[in-house]
């Protein structure tokens, strides 16, 4: 009799146990805290005690992350805080580590894709952003800012990323514009230069339907660049 109790007590806080953790953990990861996340924002801590002030810093998520800055963007002063998986709530949460700490002349952000995949509504999305650029303003006073339109996804790769669907990329794009021009940020719309006349992200141009391949960022890059010139001649200029 008391096995039996003991095993019914050891399953009840299992399943205790279960019911509170994965709730727990799935939201966690919804708003991209991820081990991963985690340790990625320590190390931009410890590599910000010895960066230079005052250069480019790219935010973003893995197609950030993964993009080699010194061959795509040469001779420019870049840091890279990109980290894969990352959404907007990802950002906010990482400001510090990522924007302020740099004081950076200028901060490229490309943030929204992982929202859309992970069910977040694109006036959250939205909202999120605004309080992203609303931040720097406050934050960075002197930091120009690049907001850069969410790129196509191909879902003909990987199933999955038919979350990643075209109507609701489309509809962000319009909003971060139109954040851009509130906020008197530059809007670098790179998504007419990436999808085919099918609406997804051309083949040549990705390695998995999503991230961009060697061609993909050598025309992102192709595109970004004179925009990143033309905003820091201006911010010289001034």
């Amino acid at each position: 009799m008391r096995l039996r109790l003991r095993a019914v007590v050891v399953v009840l806080l299992v399943s205790l146990f279960v019911a509170v953790m994965i709730p727990c953990v799935y939201s966690r990861y919804i708003r991209g805290e991820t081990l991963y996340y985690i340790s990625k924002v320590d190390n931009f801590r410890k590599e910000n005690k010895t960066l230079p002030r005052g250069g480019v810093v790219f935010v973003g998520d893995s197609i950030t992350d993964f993009c080699d800055l010194d061959k795509f963007y040469p001779g420019l002063d870049a840091v890279n805080r990109g980290i894969a998986g990352d959404v907007t709530y990802g950002v906010l949460r990482r400001m510090e580590e990522s924007v302020y700490a740099l004081a950076p002349e200028l901060v490229v952000l490309l943030i929204g894709i992982n929202d859309i995949a992970r069910a977040h509504l694109p006036e959250t999305t939205l909202e999120n952003i605004r309080e992203i650029i609303s931040a720097i303003r406050v934050n960075c006073p002197d930091t120009a800012i690049i907001v850069q339109s969410v790129y196509p996804v191909n879902p003909k790769w990987r199933e999955n990323y038919a979350k990643r669907n075209t109507p609701l990329v489309k509809e962000l794009n319009a909003g971060i514009e139109a954040l851009a021009t509130e906020f008197g940020c530059t809007f670098a719309n790179i998504y007419p230069y990436l999808v085919g006349d099918d609406g997804y992200l051309m083949d040549e141009y990705t390695k998995d339907g999503l991230h961009p391949n060697e061609k993909g960022y050598e025309v992102i890059s192709s595109h970004l660049r004179p925009i990143i010139d033309e905003v820091l001649g201006a911010d010289a200029a001034i």
